[in-house]
């Protein structure tokens, strides 16, 4: 009996002890919704670099292609591809047969020349003393003098003849015109060259060399964003070749004419790179950021953190805590009601504003029309700005599909003056890379206020793609909650409740076919 006794009391502590545990003390436990993952972070500060990316392509700065100014057979080549060469280094050396040949006719008839103009002189020395004696007429002392002028011109075509017979042995001897790389060779000896002077066609490209102690990099920026960036703005160079690289470069020239592929505007911008090491070689592919601007220690918070408070799941964030109360709660609510009430009443504004002037436009010139049609769209434009992105892709999604309902230029965006394509559609702007740094946004923010977290309105400026400035309403250190949808963790959810679905039929059809086999075995006995 006592035994009994002592069984008893076990299991009703037992039982006690499994109620309190599961049962949690009649405190309500809040389930967080499958899928979210929430973490803690704490406020802190750092650097904020604000970049934009492009693709660039490694080119040298002075590109020189070597052609030769003498024609003839390559005897010499003393270069290849990829060497180092410096300035008046012989790279080329031609058949000097027919060059030397006339250089020594032209070396002869200079010394023939001088003796004839020192034969002249003579006798033009003896002609002015026989004329002063009369022993000569005038016209014979006349004669004399033409004969000297006319070897003294002589002598200096000599002279002419054996400098340009001189250069054209020179010409040869083909030299590096600077200092650099050698690029490409495009000639082997033996091979018979065209002057590059005499020819109709340009003459033999023997090679091609630059310098390469500094490069450039030319890079296309997208239209977006080319008005961020500036001459003499830092960049950072990762060439694919060697990824663990960087080169620091510095923004030298931005093409003042853009242009179009593919609807897709772009500007050439040149970065000036000093090649370390000689690793970046022409034709490389890169990876340019051109550094917008940099701020060191300012107080930073995850952009994952940040909701619109004109977004809905800004004022879905406001409004699931506007019971709680509080200042900033209540200042939130406040803000959301109104960015609501303004988002419908622009939306409202919009449809009326419109319709009436569609109206007009039925009636109007061709000159009132386009002055309407400009009215619309600065309307329309004003109205866009002062929306979330979530409302201004709700409204081109509707526009869409009000234009793919009536057909290729009927409504839809061409009410706005558009028209540009063949779909009479209107190009949506893409969106920039980084933002405006000098531009403050209101943002909503989960912050923790004693023992609970409650969403809080702050004011951040510039952000990249991770972190945002704060400009008020936090400090360093507060903590901040951040949710984030765990897809994985969703779609692992979702296997298990189907597992748990086909484990539940199955056992459900196995009883029936037991239950049924038992009746009929009941029957047949």
């Amino acid at each position: 009996m006592k035994k009994l006794i002592i069984y008893i009391a076990i299991g009703v502590v037992a039982v006690g002890g499994l109620g309190y545990y599961f049962l949690g003390n009649n405190k309500k436990v809040e389930a967080v919704p499958t899928g979210q993952v929430q973490r803690i972070i704490k406020v802190m500060r750092g650097d904020l670099n604000l970049s934009v990316s492009a693709n660039g392509v490694v080119q040298p700065i002075n590109k020189v292609e070597i052609k030769s100014k003498a024609s003839g057979q390559i005897l010499e080549l003393n270069f290849v591809e990829g060497q180092s060469v410096k300035k008046g280094e012989l790279l080329i050396a031609l058949d000097q047969t027919l060059t030397k040949n006339d250089h020594d006719q032209a070396k002869a008839d200079l010394a023939l020349a001088e003796a004839a103009l020192s034969q002249s002189n003579n006798n033009y020395k003896r002609a002015q003393g026989l004329f002063e004696k009369k022993l000569i007429s005038p016209q014979e002392l006349d004669q004399s003098k033409v004969d000297f002028v006319r070897s003294q011109s002589q002598l200096v075509k000599a002279k002419a003849a054996l400098s340009s017979a001189a250069d054209r042995l020179r010409d040869t001897r083909i030299v590096a015109p600077t200092s650099g790389v050698i690029l490409t060779k495009n000639v082997d000896p033996g091979q018979i060259i065209a002057s590059g002077v005499s020819n109709v066609g340009g003459g033999t490209i023997l090679a091609t060399v630059a310098n390469m102690d500094e490069v450039n990099v030319e890079t296309n920026v997208d239209e977006v964003d080319i008005g961020k960036v500036k001459v003499g703005q830092q960049a950072k160079v990762v060439a694919d070749a060697y990824p663990d690289d960087s080169f620091p470069g510095e923004v030298v020239r931005i093409a003042p004419l853009g242009k179009t592929q593919q609807n897709v505007t772009t500007f050439n911008v040149i970065i000036l790179v000093k090649n370390i090491g000689g690793k970046l070689k022409a034709g490389m592919s890169t990876s340019v950021e051109i550094e917008i601007f940099r701020r060191q220690q300012v107080l930073l918070v995850p952009n994952e953190a940040l909701k619109d408070p004109r977004s809905e799941a800004g004022r879905a964030l406001l409004a699931s805590f506007q019971q709680n109360g509080g200042a900033e709660k209540k200042e939130g609510a406040v803000k959301a009601d109104s960015a609501k009430k303004e988002s419908a009443d622009s939306a409202s504004g919009t449809r009326t504003d419109f319709r009436a002037m569609r109206e007009k436009m039925q009636n109007a010139s061709p000159e009132e029309r386009q002055k309407l049609q400009a009215q619309m769209r600065q309307q329309f434009q004003e109205r866009m700005a002062k929306m979330s992105p979530e409302e201004r892709q709700n409204l081109m999604n509707r526009m869409q599909q009000r234009n793919d309902g009536q057909g290729q230029g009927g409504g839809g965006f061409m009410m706005f003056g558009g028209g540009g394509d063949a779909g009479g559609g209107m190009r949506q702007r893409r969106e920039s890379q980084v933002g405006n740094e000098n531009e403050v946004k209101q943002r909503v923010i989960v912050v923790k206020d004693g023992d609970q977290f409650v969403p809080k309105i702050i004011k951040v400026g510039a952000s990249n793609f991770d972190y945002s400035e704060v400009f008020d309403g936090l400090k360093e250190g507060d903590e901040i909650q951040i949710t984030t949808v765990s897809r994985a963790k969703i779609a692992a959810e979702q296997m298990n409740d189907r597992m748990r679905s086909m484990q539940s039929m199955g056992g459900l059809g196995g009883g029936a076919a037991r239950s049924a086999t038992g009746t009929g075995g009941g029957g047949r006995r």
